[in-house]
């Protein structure tokens, strides 16, 4: 691969967004030739190079503006000292600049791989989102037995050792073998900077789980945020159809869908539509 390409891959594999600006067309005298390319940081640092002095400059700021839009742009640039776009240079070429922000994939950190966890991580990648699975049986997390494009990584038995880093911003299901694992997980994760923490569990398990962790002095804040018992109402019994359930409730929240779906709502409103 590339070096540009790998590291963009870094980046966006990071949780880095950054925008790319590629010279797509140039005439005359000009610093960078058609192919040169950047990766500008919103911090505005910097990765390879278009030839540097005030062309770079001015695309570099160009690129900024274009990660606080969030959209894409074609600039033309006139190597002039002065006159309209021009950039303060006598090299008397012009460039052509095409600039494209890239958002890395939303996060998803699943706790638990076995057959709730492992129908999730079937589905999630089909939905863009970058997969990780957390266990604490390594067996269960054999690449035969997860799809390729998941990351893995296997915690100290009962999940007591450190947890991995979430995304801010990311989306995190607790799906773990039983109770106990469930409630260890959460300890450690409510609080943390998270788009959605679900949990999975009947209601009573929920209440349990929740009151021992007040008990434990958890932030009654940070218990409200989460979500259990996860998913969406559809009925679903199958780990196929609670995976689904999961993933239509990440979906709602990812798009700021704010409504429940509850079927009988749903179906009378389609009873009186008709």
């Amino acid at each position: 691969m590339p070096a540009f390409h790998r590291e963009l891959a870094n980046l966006l594999e990071a949780g880095r967004r950054c925008a790319t600006a590629t010279l797509v067309d140039s005439k005359g005298s000009t610093p960078a030739k058609q192919g040169h390319r950047l990766i500008v940081l919103p911090g505005g640092a910097i990765r390879f190079t278009m030839g540097g002095g005030p062309l770079e400059a001015m695309v570099i700021a160009d690129c900024l503006e274009q990660l606080a839009s969030g959209t894409h742009a074609l600039r033309e640039y006139r190597l002039v000292p002065e006159g309209e776009l021009a950039v303060g240079m006598v090299c008397g070429g012009t460039a052509r600049v095409f600039i494209e922000v890239h958002e890395p994939e939303p996060q998803l950190m699943v706790f638990g791989a076995g057959h709730v966890g492992l129908e999730i991580l079937r589905m999630a990648p089909a939905l863009g989102l970058a997969c990780t699975v957390v266990d604490d049986r390594a067996e269960m997390l054999t690449a035969d037995r997860l799809p390729e494009s998941v990351r893995s990584v296997c915690c100290p038995s009962a999940f007591s050792g450190d947890l991995p880093e979430t995304r801010a911003g990311g989306f995190v299901v607790i799906v773990t073998r039983c109770h106990e694992t469930d409630r260890e997980v959460l300890a450690r994760l409510a609080g943390r900077d998270l788009a959605y923490l679900g949990m999975i569990g009947s209601r009573r398990k929920v209440r349990v789980v929740m009151d021992e962790l007040r008990e434990r002095g958890i932030p009654a804040a940070s218990l409200e945020k989460v979500r259990a018992p996860i998913g969406l109402e559809l009925g679903a019994l199958t780990p196929a159809e609670i995976a689904l359930s999961i993933l239509a409730e990440i979906v709602a929240v990812r798009h700021k869908v704010r409504r429940t779906l509850v079927w009988p709502a749903a179906k009378q409103h389609l009873i009186s539509a008709g």
